[in-house]
Protein backbone atom coordinates (compact mmCIF):
# COMPACT_ATOMS: atom_id res chain seq x y z
CA UNK A 1 0.00 0.00 0.00
CA UNK A 2 1.52 3.42 -0.61
CA UNK A 3 1.94 6.28 1.88
CA UNK A 4 -0.17 8.16 0.53
CA UNK A 5 -3.57 6.45 0.33
CA UNK A 6 -5.00 6.98 -3.12
CA UNK A 7 -5.81 4.23 -4.07
CA UNK A 8 -9.12 3.83 -5.32
CA UNK A 9 -9.84 7.42 -4.91
CA UNK A 10 -11.50 10.19 -8.01
CA UNK A 11 -9.73 13.07 -9.07
CA UNK A 12 -10.47 15.61 -11.83
CA UNK A 13 -7.42 17.32 -13.42
CA UNK A 14 -7.67 20.31 -15.36
CA UNK A 15 -5.02 21.01 -17.79
CA UNK A 16 -3.92 17.58 -18.25
CA UNK A 17 -3.41 17.81 -22.01
CA UNK A 18 0.53 18.70 -21.18
CA UNK A 19 3.14 19.82 -18.99
CA UNK A 20 2.41 20.04 -15.18
CA UNK A 21 -1.09 18.94 -15.32
CA UNK A 22 -0.66 15.60 -17.09
CA UNK A 23 1.98 14.67 -15.04
CA UNK A 24 -0.28 15.31 -12.38
CA UNK A 25 -2.89 12.84 -13.89
CA UNK A 26 0.40 10.44 -14.57
CA UNK A 27 1.68 10.20 -11.21
CA UNK A 28 -1.89 10.09 -9.96
CA UNK A 29 -3.12 7.14 -12.13
CA UNK A 30 0.58 5.44 -10.53
CA UNK A 31 -1.10 5.85 -7.47
CA UNK A 32 -3.76 3.89 -8.04
CA UNK A 33 -5.77 6.57 -8.45
CA UNK A 34 -8.97 6.75 -11.28
CA UNK A 35 -8.71 10.21 -12.72
CA UNK A 36 -10.42 12.16 -15.31
CA UNK A 37 -8.55 15.19 -16.83
CA UNK A 38 -10.00 17.97 -18.79
CA UNK A 39 -8.50 20.82 -21.27
CA UNK A 40 -9.67 21.98 -24.44
CA UNK A 41 -7.31 19.68 -26.93
CA UNK A 42 -9.13 16.27 -27.32
CA UNK A 43 -6.05 15.24 -29.39
CA UNK A 44 -3.56 16.05 -26.61
CA UNK A 45 -6.11 14.62 -23.78
CA UNK A 46 -6.18 11.28 -25.49
CA UNK A 47 -2.51 11.60 -26.16
CA UNK A 48 -2.29 11.66 -21.82
CA UNK A 49 -5.33 9.00 -20.94
CA UNK A 50 -3.13 6.46 -23.30
CA UNK A 51 -0.40 6.40 -20.91
CA UNK A 52 -1.94 6.50 -17.57
CA UNK A 53 -1.34 3.23 -15.72
CA UNK A 54 -4.89 1.51 -14.78
CA UNK A 55 -8.04 1.31 -16.47
CA UNK A 56 -11.27 3.45 -15.59
CA UNK A 57 -9.57 6.81 -16.36
CA UNK A 58 -11.80 9.04 -18.44
CA UNK A 59 -10.64 12.29 -20.63
CA UNK A 60 -13.56 15.38 -21.06
CA UNK A 61 -13.27 18.26 -23.67
CA UNK A 62 -13.79 21.63 -22.41
CA UNK A 63 -13.01 25.33 -22.38
CA UNK A 64 -12.52 26.50 -19.06
CA UNK A 65 -12.56 30.36 -20.38
CA UNK A 66 -16.25 29.68 -20.87
CA UNK A 67 -18.18 29.44 -17.43
CA UNK A 68 -21.61 27.91 -18.61
CA UNK A 69 -18.86 24.60 -19.38
CA UNK A 70 -17.59 24.34 -16.43
CA UNK A 71 -20.53 22.54 -13.90
CA UNK A 72 -20.62 20.67 -16.35
CA UNK A 73 -17.73 19.04 -16.59
CA UNK A 74 -17.08 18.51 -12.43
CA UNK A 75 -20.58 16.86 -12.65
CA UNK A 76 -19.75 14.88 -15.64
CA UNK A 77 -16.49 13.60 -13.84
CA UNK A 78 -18.59 12.96 -10.50
CA UNK A 79 -20.96 10.92 -12.60
CA UNK A 80 -18.61 8.81 -14.02
CA UNK A 81 -16.56 8.23 -11.26
CA UNK A 82 -19.31 8.28 -8.61
CA UNK A 83 -17.99 11.16 -6.79
CA UNK A 84 -14.50 12.70 -6.22
CA UNK A 85 -12.16 12.41 -3.75
CA UNK A 86 -9.95 15.36 -5.16
CA UNK A 87 -9.51 18.38 -7.82
CA UNK A 88 -6.74 19.93 -8.86
CA UNK A 89 -6.80 23.16 -11.26
CA UNK A 90 -3.90 23.08 -13.27
CA UNK A 91 -4.77 24.61 -16.41
CA UNK A 92 -3.89 28.19 -16.63
CA UNK A 93 -2.85 31.45 -19.24
CA UNK A 94 0.47 32.81 -19.31
CA UNK A 95 1.14 35.95 -20.60
CA UNK A 96 4.64 37.66 -20.94
CA UNK A 97 4.19 40.95 -21.82
CA UNK A 98 4.90 44.57 -21.06
CA UNK A 99 2.59 47.06 -19.23
CA UNK A 100 1.91 49.20 -22.54
CA UNK A 101 0.69 46.03 -24.27
CA UNK A 102 -2.11 45.02 -21.82
CA UNK A 103 -5.67 45.68 -22.41
CA UNK A 104 -8.42 45.14 -20.59
CA UNK A 105 -9.29 42.17 -23.35
CA UNK A 106 -6.46 40.30 -22.50
CA UNK A 107 -6.34 40.75 -18.52
CA UNK A 108 -9.64 39.23 -18.59
CA UNK A 109 -8.47 35.91 -20.80
CA UNK A 110 -5.87 35.54 -17.89
CA UNK A 111 -8.43 35.97 -15.19
CA UNK A 112 -10.86 33.95 -16.94
CA UNK A 113 -8.81 30.93 -16.71
CA UNK A 114 -6.41 31.23 -13.64
CA UNK A 115 -9.07 32.70 -11.62
CA UNK A 116 -12.60 32.12 -12.00
CA UNK A 117 -12.35 28.67 -13.52
CA UNK A 118 -10.68 28.34 -10.31
CA UNK A 119 -13.74 29.29 -8.06
CA UNK A 120 -16.77 28.09 -10.32
CA UNK A 121 -14.87 24.80 -10.15
CA UNK A 122 -14.52 24.48 -6.19
CA UNK A 123 -18.01 25.62 -6.49
CA UNK A 124 -19.48 22.83 -8.51
CA UNK A 125 -17.13 20.64 -6.43
CA UNK A 126 -18.57 21.57 -3.61
CA UNK A 127 -22.22 20.64 -4.14
CA UNK A 128 -23.24 17.35 -2.32
CA UNK A 129 -23.45 14.98 -5.70
CA UNK A 130 -19.57 16.16 -6.42
CA UNK A 131 -17.31 15.40 -3.60
CA UNK A 132 -16.78 12.50 -1.34
CA UNK A 133 -16.35 13.02 2.59
CA UNK A 134 -12.79 14.60 3.35
CA UNK A 135 -12.01 15.89 -0.26
CA UNK A 136 -9.11 17.83 -1.52
CA UNK A 137 -8.81 20.95 -3.67
CA UNK A 138 -5.30 21.67 -5.20
CA UNK A 139 -5.02 25.33 -7.43
CA UNK A 140 -1.47 25.63 -9.26
CA UNK A 141 -0.46 29.12 -9.04
CA UNK A 142 2.95 30.50 -9.03
CA UNK A 143 5.93 32.25 -7.74
CA UNK A 144 4.95 35.38 -9.87
CA UNK A 145 2.13 36.08 -7.35
CA UNK A 146 4.30 36.56 -4.35
CA UNK A 147 7.48 38.34 -5.70
CA UNK A 148 8.06 40.52 -9.02
CA UNK A 149 8.77 39.86 -12.34
CA UNK A 150 8.55 42.62 -15.27
CA UNK A 151 6.33 42.14 -18.23
CA UNK A 152 4.21 39.82 -16.15
CA UNK A 153 1.40 41.98 -14.65
CA UNK A 154 -1.62 40.28 -15.61
CA UNK A 155 -0.31 36.31 -14.86
CA UNK A 156 1.19 37.52 -11.44
CA UNK A 157 -1.92 39.55 -10.56
CA UNK A 158 -4.33 36.37 -11.52
CA UNK A 159 -1.85 34.08 -9.67
CA UNK A 160 -1.42 35.94 -6.29
CA UNK A 161 -5.68 36.77 -6.86
CA UNK A 162 -6.02 33.02 -6.69
CA UNK A 163 -3.67 32.45 -3.21
CA UNK A 164 -5.98 34.90 -1.82
CA UNK A 165 -8.73 32.90 -2.60
CA UNK A 166 -7.38 30.16 -1.47
CA UNK A 167 -7.15 31.28 1.82
CA UNK A 168 -10.72 32.25 2.02
CA UNK A 169 -12.22 28.63 0.35
CA UNK A 170 -9.97 26.78 2.70
CA UNK A 171 -12.21 28.69 5.81
CA UNK A 172 -15.15 28.14 4.10
CA UNK A 173 -15.54 25.14 3.22
CA UNK A 174 -13.58 23.69 6.43
CA UNK A 175 -16.96 22.68 7.66
CA UNK A 176 -17.89 20.25 4.81
CA UNK A 177 -14.61 18.50 5.30
CA UNK A 178 -12.90 19.94 1.78
CA UNK A 179 -9.46 21.29 1.91
CA UNK A 180 -8.05 23.53 0.08
CA UNK A 181 -4.38 24.40 -0.65
CA UNK A 182 -2.20 26.12 -3.48
CA UNK A 183 0.77 25.28 -4.61
CA UNK A 184 3.42 27.87 -6.44
CA UNK A 185 5.79 26.46 -8.69
CA UNK A 186 9.03 28.52 -9.95
CA UNK A 187 9.85 28.11 -13.39
CA UNK A 188 9.54 24.32 -14.26
CA UNK A 189 10.50 22.67 -17.77
CA UNK A 190 7.15 22.57 -19.91
CA UNK A 191 6.43 24.25 -23.34
CA UNK A 192 4.46 27.24 -21.53
CA UNK A 193 8.32 27.87 -20.25
CA UNK A 194 9.42 27.09 -23.62
CA UNK A 195 7.92 30.01 -24.88
CA UNK A 196 8.58 32.50 -22.37
CA UNK A 197 12.24 31.95 -23.35
CA UNK A 198 11.33 32.77 -27.01
CA UNK A 199 9.28 35.83 -25.80
CA UNK A 200 11.89 37.03 -23.86
CA UNK A 201 14.61 35.79 -25.24
CA UNK A 202 17.82 33.74 -24.27
CA UNK A 203 19.97 36.16 -22.45
CA UNK A 204 17.01 36.88 -19.89
CA UNK A 205 15.91 33.11 -19.65
CA UNK A 206 19.08 32.91 -18.83
CA UNK A 207 18.72 35.23 -15.49
CA UNK A 208 15.79 33.38 -14.85
CA UNK A 209 17.87 30.14 -14.43
CA UNK A 210 19.98 31.01 -12.30
CA UNK A 211 18.19 32.64 -9.71
CA UNK A 212 17.12 29.27 -8.80
CA UNK A 213 19.71 27.97 -6.69
CA UNK A 214 19.05 24.79 -7.56
CA UNK A 215 18.16 24.84 -11.24
CA UNK A 216 14.91 25.01 -13.44
CA UNK A 217 12.63 22.65 -11.69
CA UNK A 218 10.66 19.16 -13.52
CA UNK A 219 7.15 18.60 -14.04
CA UNK A 220 6.89 15.99 -11.67
CA UNK A 221 8.58 17.88 -8.66
CA UNK A 222 5.35 19.53 -8.87
CA UNK A 223 2.74 16.53 -9.08
CA UNK A 224 5.23 14.93 -5.94
CA UNK A 225 3.59 18.15 -4.06
CA UNK A 226 0.17 17.81 -5.77
CA UNK A 227 -0.45 14.10 -4.53
CA UNK A 228 0.73 14.98 -0.76
CA UNK A 229 -1.57 17.15 -1.02
CA UNK A 230 -4.30 15.31 -2.60
CA UNK A 231 -3.68 12.32 0.30
CA UNK A 232 -4.86 11.95 3.88
CA UNK A 233 -0.92 12.55 5.04
CA UNK A 234 -1.79 16.29 4.43
CA UNK A 235 -4.83 15.93 5.89
CA UNK A 236 -4.42 19.08 8.67
CA UNK A 237 -3.31 21.63 5.70
CA UNK A 238 -5.83 23.58 4.33
CA UNK A 239 -5.32 27.26 2.80
CA UNK A 240 -1.64 26.55 2.81
CA UNK A 241 0.50 28.08 0.38
CA UNK A 242 3.25 25.40 -0.90
CA UNK A 243 6.18 27.27 -2.85
CA UNK A 244 8.03 24.45 -5.24
CA UNK A 245 10.64 26.58 -6.49
CA UNK A 246 14.31 25.37 -6.57
CA UNK A 247 14.69 28.79 -3.87
CA UNK A 248 13.77 31.33 -6.27
CA UNK A 249 12.10 32.71 -3.18
CA UNK A 250 14.21 31.96 -0.98
CA UNK A 251 16.32 35.18 -2.11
Amino acid sequence: MSFLGLEGSSILITGASSGIGREIAVAAAREGARVAIAARDSRRLDETRAILDGADHIALEADLSDPDAITDVVLEAARRLDGLNGLVHAAGVQRTEPLRSVTPERLEDVFAVNVTAAVMLVKAFRMRAVHRPDSSVVLLGSVAGLVGQPAATAYSASKGALIAATRSLAVELARETIRVNCICPGFVSTPMTDAVRSTIGDAAFDRIVASHPLGLGNPEDVANAALFLLSPASRWMTGSTLTIDGGYTAQ
